[in-house]
């Protein structure tokens, strides 16, 4: 195969490199609004924010929860944000659950699912993934406000 860029695609590229590190400062601002605003209930755990060695681009944000502290887990979670509008982006998941890879080969999904529970618990029961880059301030206090709602609800047994 030949994986050459022409000249266009290497315009739009050199823009959005000359774009990055604003790019990289928008997506940092909304994910430290994010933890500071869901750090007001501790069933949600803060998304991590990197390190010297570790650079996180922060593409989406990663909303955890703690299932015992929730009063539920993470897919009730998503049907509260369903409903109220919210998008949530779950494909970060074990690579045996999706289905191009059923469709290559022949095996027991169950029969690796459980040798793979750390994987199966935070895939199933605590994360999720949600857009974070581009949305206005308002829509990020929207977004905020229906997590902790949620999460609220949740803990009330409603």
């Amino acid at each position: 195969s030949n994986y050459s860029t022409t000249e266009i695609q290497r315009m739009g590229l050199s823009l959005q490199i000359n774009r990055y590190d604003k790019i990289i400062a928008e997506r940092t601002k909304s994910v430290m609004y994010m933890n500071e605003r869901l750090s007001q209930n501790s069933a949600i755990i803060p998304q991590p924010l990197g390190t010297d060695d570790i650079k996180p681009t922060y593409h989406l944000y990663m909303i955890q929860l703690d299932p015992e502290k929730a009063g539920g887990d993470i897919q009730i979670l998503k049907q509260k944000l369903d409903i109220r509008g919210v998008t949530n982006i779950p494909h970060f998941g074990p690579l045996y659950r999706f289905d191009i890879l059923r469709s290559i080969g022949d095996y027991n999904e169950e029969e690796i699912a459980a040798s793979c529970p750390v994987c199966e618990d935070a895939f199933n029961y605590r994360f999720t993934h949600l857009p974070i880059y581009g949305l206005l301030q308002d829509q990020l206090d929207y977004m905020a406000d229906m997590i902790l709602e949620s999460v609220s609800e949740m803990q009330r047994g409603i």
